[in-house]
């Protein structure tokens, strides 16, 4: 993995996501301070992203389907605009955005942005597929109406929603760019986590995340409370967006679970379909739609289940080959297994 320092349109990029998520920041940014090993520096390196948000006040999301939220009629949704941007951005190239999100659609299509797009079908047979056969395959996902419909649109005027979204980050990065030049040294969390030993894995641990050894991480202001990798079709070289809060703090830390805490995570693996997906990840990692197939369940569904045994640290993922490949976390077992039983005076 190699560290580059802080990219201006990739943190516009990440508070743009963040104000697409439309929940309250303070809220948000205290549970996550709340629940981490030192509260403090959590706090600490959240007033960054803050201090955006209230730059940015005055700018106001277009009314554009590129900025709505795309649902499926079961399980996860998405923002078309992170699709479009992940399709054709590099941030290793040094031109501004327009530029290269123009030059990306006029050389390979729209059909990269459609293959970007997560549908129910992900096991890799879209990849020889054109471009009007994956809109086609549209009308046979899981996808809403008004969603196919705003992809449709999205796809038959590309120009446009670039020339949008591209107008929206310039203005969104002349206005942070002061308040990242003023917190530079909360840059130094990320030098300082790079350079601890064992550094895949305490990405693990901390992000949930297996990252390939080539990839190229920025480490991010914005983004404070998520990471993000993602790869150009035409590279051999993952890009991952890496919250600065991962880089500072350990925002999973367990201590020692309450009550509540043990019975929520009980209650999760009553369910059936997580022991059986569990269990299906001791034999080795496994992506969605080997999942879904192997469930008789669709993707999106899938998708849900990994999504809530993610947050209780029972599964972690790994991006191979732009496929999501879920691993068994054995350790958290073994570690709610072991707090039962000193919460029941076993051991």
């Amino acid at each position: 993995m190699k560290l580059e320092p802080f990219h201006l349109y990739l943190e516009a990029y990440g508070l743009l996501c963040q104000k697409c998520q439309q929940d309250d920041d303070a809220p948000k940014a205290e549970k996550l301070a709340q629940r981490s090993d030192d509260p403090e520096l959590a706090r600490k390196l959240t007033e960054p992203y803050r201090e955006m948000l209230e730059a940015c006040g005055d700018i106001s999301l277009p009314e554009s389907l590129l900025f709505q939220r795309v649902f499926r009629q079961e399980g996860p949704d998405t923002l078309l605009f992170q699709e479009l941007f992940m399709a054709y951005y590099s941030p290793v190239d040094s031109r501004p955005p327009l530029e290269q999100l123009r030059e990306g659609v006029r050389e390979k299509g729209i059909r990269q942005f459609l293959l970007n797009i997560p549908t129910d079908d992900d096991d890799g047979s879209r990849e020889s597929l054109s471009e009007e056969e994956l809109l086609k395959r549209l009308h046979e996902d899981s996808i809403t109406p008004e969603g196919r419909a705003a992809i449709m649109e999205t796809a038959l005027f590309p120009e446009i929603y670039i020339a949008q979204l591209a107008e929206l980050l310039e203005k969104i990065a002349g206005k942070i760019e002061p308040v990242l030049q003023k917190h530079r040294d909360k840059f130094r969390y990320a030098e300082e986590f790079f350079a601890l030993p064992d550094l895949p894995g305490r990405m693990r641990e901390r992000a949930h995340l297996q990252v390939p050894e080539n990839t190229i991480v920025f480490p991010s202001l914005s983004a404070f409370n998520y990471g993000l990798i993602y790869q150009l079709a035409d590279s051999e070289t993952p890009y991952l967006i890496l919250g600065i809060l991962f880089c500072g703090v350990d925002l999973f830390s367990r201590n020692e679970l309450s009550g509540e805490g043990i019975a929520a995570r009980l209650k999760l693996l009553g369910d059936s379909t997580k022991l059986e997906i569990l269990r299906i990840l001791r034999e080795g990692p496994a992506y969605q739609t080997e999942l879904a197939k192997r469930l008789k369940l669709t993707a999106p569904t899938v998708f849900h289940h990994m999504n809530l045994l993610a947050q209780r640290d029972f599964v972690t993922d790994e991006v191979r080959d732009n496929r999501i490949y879920y691993h068994l976390n054995p350790k958290s077992i073994d570690e709610l297994t072991e707090t039962l039983r000193r919460y029941l005076g076993l051991s």
